[in-house]
């Protein structure tokens, strides 16, 4: 029998948001408190390396397809898979997609209640068509997918595919310049494929500082250590930044407006809307409104390759996990996550590094807090607002995310300090 202790019990729907003024009222910091919400990595550690993936899956009930599919790619990078066949490929680029429709589609629940229920419904049954029908996945294993495409769900899909794009397609429109022009000091990040063009299941990292300089051209998997690394290694709020810039300078965000600025999306009607999103700098629930629409677009992409239908589903893989490193990532609904195992010359895990989208988002979430609180001045009702408003442009990877305007459980503390010379 396993016993749990729960020593403290964390109301996962809530938020709170730390505001630091000088003793003039003035705004000087503002931080999303990530404390109530520690690294799970130690879960990992002595574990067989094969046991991970299952693990993690069920880390996040909210995301758990990224998960599952950032640990297989990283056990595979342990294991020297350097490919998968083309059906294991388009099978797992449909339950990624499909679960970025999912997640987005979760967000549109109060305000469009009929457009997310059309997209969930797409969504599951692409998923259902990869072999994972329940909230958990279960279509991916090390070599590639446990089974091919189901064909009575392929026909559920293809007859949920109209309405899910024409819906999705209204709504990005409807959004379309509705919100703030996009300001952020710092660097974004995404993945992309080997041409640069954005991949939400790419092999490339790339990055690009505010004034569209690339930071990051290409960076593969093993490169990881050489371009992110955390200030604050294993806390709540590690603050990673890009180790080209250093710490401080190379704060960076994650998620669909990084996503739009890195580089051009691969799908026709997506790509239209992103010329316009860039031309006039928008928002992100824009940005999300788009991403929408290229998951959508991407999933009969994946599926457009003849050998998605037949050929083999695995390859063979190594009975033994030798002693490395490993890092597996994708780029999901909220943005990069990344997935890092190394192990001993017996297969344990020595040591795991989870760097989750709300984490790397963290000082961009941060300066839309500072801003909202210093112009809602002292109007608590306002404030109030304005926070709120931060908190679901940034979105970050929790239940509060998805709470209607003015529902959020939200608790403000004020710290008072005084402000240093020349400030």
């Amino acid at each position: 029998m396993t016993r749990l202790t729960l020593d403290e019990i964390i109301d996962a729907t809530s938020a709170r948001v730390v505001l630091t003024r000088d003793a003039d009222g003035a705004v000087r910091q503002a931080a999303f408190d990530l404390t109530g919400l520690p690294r799970v990595e130690s879960l990992l550690v002595g574990r067989s390396a094969p046991e991970v993936p299952g693990i993690v899956e069920r880390l996040c009930g909210i995301c758990p397809a990224a998960h599952h599919l950032a640990g297989i790619r990283a056990l595979e990078a342990l294991l020297g898979v350097v490919a998968v066949p083309p059906a294991a490929v388009a099978a797992r680029r449909v339950l990624h997609h499909a679960a970025v429709v999912w997640i987005h589609a979760t967000g549109l629940i109060a305000a469009d209640p009929t457009l997310a229920l059309t997209l969930r419904r797409f969504a599951k049954a692409a998923m259902a068509m990869v072999g994972s029908p329940g909230h958990f996945p279960a279509t991916a294993v090390p070599g590639g997918v446990r089974a091919p495409l189901d064909d009575a769900a392929f026909e559920t899909w293809r007859a949920l595919f109209k309405p899910a794009i024409d819906g999705a397609l209204e709504h990005a429109r409807a959004v379309a310049g509705t919100g703030r022009p996009d300001v952020f000091a710092g660097a974004d990040a995404a993945l992309v494929d080997a041409a640069g063009r954005v991949d939400l299941f790419g092999t490339h990292l790339r990055a690009v500082a505010a004034d569209g300089r690339a930071v990051i051209d290409a960076a593969t998997p093993p490169d990881w250590d050489r371009f992110v690394a955390e200030a604050d290694p294993g806390a709540s709020a590690p603050h990673p930044y890009l180790v080209p810039l250093g710490p401080g300078a190379g704060a960076y965000r994650v998620g669909p407006v990084a996503q739009l600025r890195v580089g051009e999306l691969t799908t026709p009607l997506a790509r239209s809307l992103q010329a316009d999103w860039r031309a006039r700098q928008g928002d992100a629930a824009w940005a999300r409104a788009i991403m929408t629409v290229h998951a959508i677009e991407a999933i009969p992409a994946a599926l457009a390759c003849e050998e998605a239908y037949g050929g083999p589903i695995t390859v063979p893989v190594p009975a033994a996990v030798p002693a490395g490193v490993g890092v597996g990532w994708v780029d999901g609904a909220r943005g990069l996550l990344v997935h890092r195992y190394a192990t001993a010359g017996d297969g344990t895990i020595t040591a795991a590094t989870i760097l989750t989208p709300t984490a790397q988002n963290e000082p961009w979430l941060g300066d839309l807090l500072r801003a909202g609180a210093t112009a809602s001045g002292a109007d608590p009702g306002a404030a109030r607002a304005a926070l709120e408003a931060a908190i679901h442009e940034a979105d970050p990877c929790l239940p509060c995310s998805a709470a209607p305007a003015g529902a959020m459980d939200l608790v403000v503390d004020t710290v008072t300090t005084q402000a240093t010379e020349g400030d």
